[in-house]
């Protein structure tokens, strides 16, 4: 099989991290033969970046989609790729189209890939039922033609004692992971208003973003951009950031997933979560929630999360039991069922 794969060396965000996740676990096997397309991007160190990316020395590199592949998997929505055979195509959201930009040509440079890629794919993956839901909505595919399949927890993702992270000190600070200038979605602006509402007089815990940016605001911290996942599935720098934090906070109003909710429970890290998209669905009743336009909802939220120990006490627990649940082993056999599928058609 054949995978657009130019986001497994280059893209640090939650779809980066799970297509290295999914190639991780296929390279290794004896019944799929991999050849990794990596057109557009420069061919010195390619291969090298890949085996670091993928752990695994078994696939191939190409320029273009081999004419004898039997499947192309297009894992970052879009795809660029020239390809008339059976190809199955994972959409992680509808964004540019539920919130489409107001520039006619950026709107389109980001729309198209998307549509090319659904209307060539012989199968479609969503990451939660929430996911297909909105694949269903907005662009017409067939719920048949829908494979719903969750991401996993990297077992690196575990609790243990945390190393310092200078400025932050350990237990005495939020987490939020994201960029929240180039992703408006997830709605840090909210989390904000909420905090200072919450601790009006400056004497709260600091918000930390892990993430490419962060805002110069008083009261956050940058706590930097991990792309240690590039490289090894360790995660060393984002699981110390999840292990020292007094809880994660993820007040997107749209997310198909949500990744750090479910690592942060694996390191035993309470979270806050929006009571919005996908989120109740992944967390199940291991976060405490709030409406994710509700200032006043959260900055009580934040209170309660970071003050009530038998609250806090309940969402360790449960979050552990919770993120047991979502295994990359499991994802990746789903997925090979899916590819073999489009395949056969």
């Amino acid at each position: 099989m054949a995978v657009d794969a130019r986001a497994a060396v280059e893209d640090t965000r939650g779809i980066g991290r799970y297509l290295r996740a999914i190639l991780r676990r296929l390279a290794p096997r004896e019944d799929v033969a991999l050849t990794l397309v990596v057109g557009g991007l420069s061919r010195w160190g390619v291969r090298a970046a890949l085996e670091r990316a993928v752990g695994n020395h078994r696939f191939r590199v190409s320029a273009r989609v081999p004419r004898k592949a039997d499947v192309l998997w297009n894992p970052a929505n879009g795809t660029f790729l020239r390809w008339r055979g059976p190809s199955v195509a994972t959409i992680h959201d509808a964004v540019p189209f539920r919130y489409p930009h107001e520039d006619r040509r950026h709107r389109r440079r980001d729309q198209v890939p998307f549509l090319r890629s659904i209307e060539r794919a012989s199968r479609v993956i969503a990451v939660s039922r929430f996911g297909a839901d909105e694949v269903h909505a907005v662009f017409g595919v067939p719920r048949e033609r829908i494979a719903v399949i969750y991401h996993g927890v990297s077992p690196s993702f575990t609790p243990g004692e945390a190393l310092p992270h200078a400025p932050l000190e350990i237990g005495g600070y939020l987490l939020f992971v994201g960029d929240p200038e180039a992703e408006p979605r997830k709605n840090f602006d909210l989390l904000y208003e909420a905090h200072r509402a919450a601790w009006p007089h400056g004497d709260g815990p600091p918000i930390a973003v892990a993430g490419g940016h962060a805002p110069q605001r008083e009261g956050v911290v940058h706590a930097g951009h991990f792309a240690d996942d590039l490289a090894s599935e360790t995660s060393a720098g984002l699981r110390n950031l999840y292990r020292g934090a007094l809880a994660v906070v993820v007040p997107s109003y749209h997310e198909t997933f949500g990744m750090p909710v479910v690592e942060a429970m694996a390191c035993g890290t309470p979270v806050l979560a929006s009571a919005a998209s996908s989120l109740p669905e992944i967390a199940g009743d291991a976060a405490l929630f709030a409406p994710p336009r509700d200032v006043a909802a959260w900055s009580a939220a934040l209170r309660r999360i970071t003050q009530d120990g038998d609250e806090r006490a309940r969402l360790i627990a449960q979050g552990f039991e919770r993120a047991a649940s979502f295994q990359w082993n499991r994802s990746a056999e789903q997925h090979v069922a899916v590819f073999r599928d489009a395949a056969a058609r």
